[in-house]
């Protein structure tokens, strides 16, 4: 074949394939639009937290701390089609895992929906965020929050909202947009959204997302991972083990693979896959990402099993030396969460208690220095401090989230050289993650943050920008102008003792954007909505290390020695079957079984059967089977039969009946 007539096939596959490609997303989108040019059956139906009041402004469910409330109770057939929520709550900004929503189909006293709302929403942390995908939208910061999730019941759906806040109530606006039905299709099934987690975390295992029996395929995970360490934790591969099999039937290459992105992950939302919060790496670091299989679906008829492996890398310092200490592919103390998402058959069983709101969230201690100056607390009786003339002061501002007051702290200020001191207390001992909430605005200045306490004078940031960069920015136009925008700045991770400490703003310059329309200068002013300390749930990380590498080796050594042990067994067992029957078996599994050649003569009617005691071969200590090849390569007289001790790519490991040389 000429060059120029490969070349030509070569373009002709390229074009075809991208053709394809493009035809696919086409069609997908066809498929949506041409649905809606024939009518669809039954009756559209909504159930709202608004009424049919015309005199009335009063929208929103109310629901106080440790309150249920049902949001609706629909009667079937039908299918909820759209849900839309925008909430808001006293207890200063972790709603979005406070709340929990809870969703039962056709009377039964198990909820397949059971899942704080963030994550469902694709938020994990109790944390906010955009998303736009195809079954899951949200908007306004991650405020505005819409489910495309298509939910078929046959008798009765209930919805239902708790507030699990310890404090302060929570107001929840919300669609359930529905279609009333003659029938269902007989093959529908249950939609079912679960949340779980893991902390502390089981050593030396995956992380399973899900663990369900029964007859359904699944469709979408979300993932959220906080980082106990600095490095790399992505090379943990995602694994679908279907129907109960001994070695998952689906295994993956990487955490960010399994999310559709390459190298590292980086914010991104699209229809299938998105990255939804990315912190830079480090102690801390928070994550969430989600991949919808609605194009791909895993099906499974008896059970699934959902896993990532959480493998990667780990560094730590030697609070002794300073010295950063490695190691590659271990498994990492992190604490993950997920909801998984599937349709099945029936109504599943949940296979572990849903978290308390305690071990959802890790301890928080909140600074609301608003709640400090006037006119929220007398005149004269502030605790705050700052420099001669300048007043900080409780102002309305529509980016004042904590505790949903819609008020900051601002401060008027048009110098360097000026401070502010925010006093607080910390009651227990521990690891603190420090944030500040900052409001960034045109005509906010540069300010250096230091940490005073027991003991402690500490510079958390020596130059903390205040002024909006975002100012631009489509999605928080036109309220980025007129309010600002509201900004968690990590500052810094302390161990902190308890005692009385004060944050000290200084200002030391301002951003060369900045402007104050009173001044006609450059601004300085500050602008804070609020302060949290996390208290992170990990301890010494250079001592679980050491503790860590220690278990490793010796369960390694337990490991190898097991599997030493039923390669010897393995390798009698076919030495006695071929003794009875004349010939090596087909397969290991085949040493199970009665051999047919026993009942052929009466002298050989028992020979040495059995010739392995078990109902079946075991998979040896790292979950894989053990291998058989007849005759051998090592014994070419004989068989081969090894354990890859977990890597099939590195010959030099693996256990086998034969001399190691």
């Amino acid at each position: 074949m000429s060059p120029t007539r490969i070349f030509n096939i070569a373009k002709n596959t390229i074009t075809l394939t991208l053709l394809c490609g493009l035809m696919s997303v086409a069609c997908f989108g066809q498929d949506q639009l041409g649905a809606i040019t024939r009518k669809l059956p039954g009756e559209r139906m909504r159930n709202s937290s608004g009424l049919f009041d015309p005199e009335s402004n009063a929208d929103a469910f109310r629901i106080e701390p440790g309150e249920t409330v049902v949001l609706a109770e629909l009667d079937g057939p039908g299918e909820i089609r759209h849900i839309w929520f925008t909430l808001s709550s006293r207890d200063y900004f972790r709603y979005p895992r406070t709340l929990v929503l809870r969703v039962y189909w056709d009377d039964s006293p198990i909820p397949s929906v059971e899942t704080p709302v963030g994550d469902f929403f694709a938020a994990g942390h109790g944390m906010k965020a955009n998303v736009s995908s195809l079954p899951i939208e949200a908007t306004s910061y991650g405020r505005a929050l819409n489910s495309y999730w298509k939910m078929p019941f046959r008798k009765k759906a209930k919805l239902t909202m708790t507030n699990e806040a310890k404090q302060g109530n929570a107001t929840c606006y919300f669609y359930i947009d529905w279609q009333k039905l003659d029938k269902l299709p007989p093959d529908s099934l249950y939609f079912h959204a679960r949340y779980h987690q893991e902390w502390p975390v089981k050593p030396f295992t995956p992380y399973t997302v899900l663990a369900v029996e029964g007859d359904g395929q699944y469709v979408g995970t979300v993932m959220s991972l906080h980082s106990s360490m600095g490095s790399w934790f992505g090379e943990s591969d995602d694994r679908f083990t279907v129907d109960g099999e001994e070695e998952p039937r689906l295994v993956g290459t990487g955490f960010e693979d399994y999310f559709t992105d390459a190298w590292n992950l980086r914010h991104f939302s699209n229809m299938n896959a998105g990255v939804t919060i990315r912190e830079p790496h480090g102690e801390d670091a928070r994550h969430t990402c989600y991949r919808w299989h609605i194009q791909d679906p895993i099906t499974f008829k008896k059970s699934l099993k959902v896993e990532i492996e959480r493998r990667s890398f780990v560094s730590v310092k030697d609070p002794e030396t300073g010295e950063i200490v490695r190691r590659d592919f271990v498994y990492r103390p992190d604490f993950c969460s997920s909801v998984a998402f599937w349709y099945q058959r029936a109504v599943a069983t949940p296979t572990e208690p849903f978290p308390t709101l305690e071990e959802r969230l890790v301890p928080e201690i909140w600074i609301v220095p608003r709640t400090m100056a006037e006119p929220e607390v007398e005149k004269g009786k502030s605790p705050l401090k700052a420099s001669p003339g300048l007043k900080p002061e409780s102002r309305r501002n529509k980016m004042g989230w904590t505790n949903f007051a819609r008020r900051i702290l601002y401060m008027h200020n048009d110098q360097v050289g000026s401070f502010l001191e925010i006093p607080f207390t910390v009651r227990e001992e521990g690891r603190y993650s420090i944030s500040v909430f900052q409001i960034l605005f045109r005509e906010y200045g540069i300010w250096k943050l230091t940490l005073i306490g027991p003991d402690t004078e500490d510079i958390l940031a020596e130059r903390l920008d205040f002024w909006n960069p975002y100012m631009t920015k489509r999605e928080y136009t036109p309220e980025n102008g007129v309010y600002g925008t509201n900004h968690e700045a990590k500052v810094g991770i302390r161990d902190l003792k308890p005692g009385k400490y004060v944050l000290k703003f200084e200002c030391v310059g301002t951003n060369p954007l900045s402007y104050d329309e009173t001044t006609g200068k450059n601004g300085y002013s500050i602008g804070i909505d609020g302060i949290s300390l996390r208290k992170l749930p990990w301890g010494n990380m250079h001592a679980w290390l050491k503790d860590y590498v220690a278990k490793e080796e010796r369960l390694q050594k337990q490991r190898a020695a097991t599997a030493a042990r039923t390669v010897a067994k393995l390798d009698e067992a076919v030495g006695n079957f071929k003794a009875d029957c004349g010939r090596y078996p087909k397969s290991l599994d085949e040493l199970i079984e009665r051999p047919v050649e026993l009942n052929m003569s009466w002298e050989r009617n028992l020979g040495k059967w059995p010739y392995f005691k078990a109902k079946r071969i075991p998979t040896d200590p790292w979950g894989q089977h053990y291998r058989y090849l007849v005759p051998g390569r090592h014994n070419l007289d004989h068989c081969d039969i090894w354990s890859v001790r977990g890597n099939s790519r590195q010959t030099e490991g693996w256990i086998g009946n034969w001399d190691t040389p």
